[in-house]
């Protein structure tokens, strides 16, 4: 088991992903994308850092950028992330996306701006992720139900991509709606469900998300089994009914753990960068937790010494 600080400043929303054996780790900034790189997945103190893109003042999806990721998708590499227009606040979140020119990441110039991801019905939409199932290729988010402006329901979304820059729309589809007590925060006045990410490993493919308000101590991770089938089709995805990974309330914490991503690695199973830990329920510094994941693994999550700062997490199958 390895529980070990890989940074020392706030990285909320933290995605990791490990490509040529050296890692990089994007979060949210709130005004530009950074991208961070380091050989070595427990230190990203001493790392190399660029800005991927830094939008010009008063110029559409320049305000409240979250949870960025960085994918290497057909030989190109791409940030998906959420954006607001200035001056509309949350309402306008959509999913955009960088395009890189470039085989390096951390070659800043080789960034460009797309705008936003094609295909995708105007709706409320954050937290997109992308991945390859049964060869064809997916985006992944949370939103609103649309047409509702509500701000009362937040669910998981899947649609076909064309390609890593065109959605289909015709293929959009609910899989998971925040409808179970824990998935609803403020007395169950709201529904919750965000921050998916995929997962296959050790015969398990699914969906690991988050769910509760990120800014309680009931904030918690849920999970979708893909049982097979048609990914389009909601019935293709099994709901867990009790959280993957909730608050150690009754023995002091941790609390609030929220927002997952998993990397590969060499000699290890997966690993978390945990986004939303918390030592205590006011939200002071992280703490650990560990929890059995399917038959054969045993996950292990990441803290800090700062609320939202990164932490790996080891599981030794």
């Amino acid at each position: 088991m390895s529980n070990i600080p890989i940074a020392d400043i706030d990285t909320p929303d933290p995605w990791m992903v490990r490509h040529n054996n050296l890692y990089y780790l994007t979060f949210t900034c709130g005004d530009r994308v950074d991208i961070l790189m380091s050989r070595n997945v427990e230190d990203f103190r001493s790392c190399n850092k660029i800005t991927a893109w830094h939008p010009p003042p008063n110029t559409p999806w320049s305000t409240d950028l979250w949870a960025p990721e960085l994918h290497h998708i057909n030989g190109t590499w791409y940030v998906y992330f959420c954006a607001a227009h200035l001056g509309r606040g949350s309402l306008s979140h959509r999913t955009v996306l960088l395009r890189s020119s470039s085989q390096d990441p951390m070659d800043a110039a080789g960034w460009t701006f797309l705008g936003p991801l094609q295909g995708i019905p105007d709706h409320w939409n954050v937290d997109a992720t992308v991945f390859t199932l049964r060869g064809r290729l997916f985006c992944c988010y949370s939103g609103w139900p649309p047409g509702d402006f509500s701000d009362t329901q937040q669910d998981v979304f899947l649609v076909e991509l064309a390609d890593p820059e065109h959605a289909l729309a015709r293929t959009l589809t609910c899989i998971s709606r925040a409808e179970l007590p824990w998935e609803r925060p403020d007395g169950g006045r709201r529904g919750v469900n965000e921050g998916p990410t995929w997962l296959s490993m050790a015969g398990f493919e699914g969906i690991v998300y988050s769910a509760n308000g990120s800014w309680t101590s009931d904030y918690t991770l849920g999970l979708l089994r893909f049982t097979g089938g048609d990914p389009l089709q909601a019935s293709s995805w099994q709901k867990r009914h009790a959280p993957l990974l909730k608050s150690c309330k009754d023995k002091g914490g941790p609390f609030g753990p929220g927002h997952a991503s998993f990397i590969p690695a060499v000699d290890w199973g997966p690993a978390y960068p945990q986004g939303h830990p918390q030592k205590n329920e006011k939200g002071k510094a992280g703490t650990i937790a560990r929890r059995g994941f399917c038959a054969s693994t045993v996950t292990i999550f990441i803290h800090s010494p700062k609320a939202a700062a990164a932490f790996v997490v080891v599981v030794r199958l």
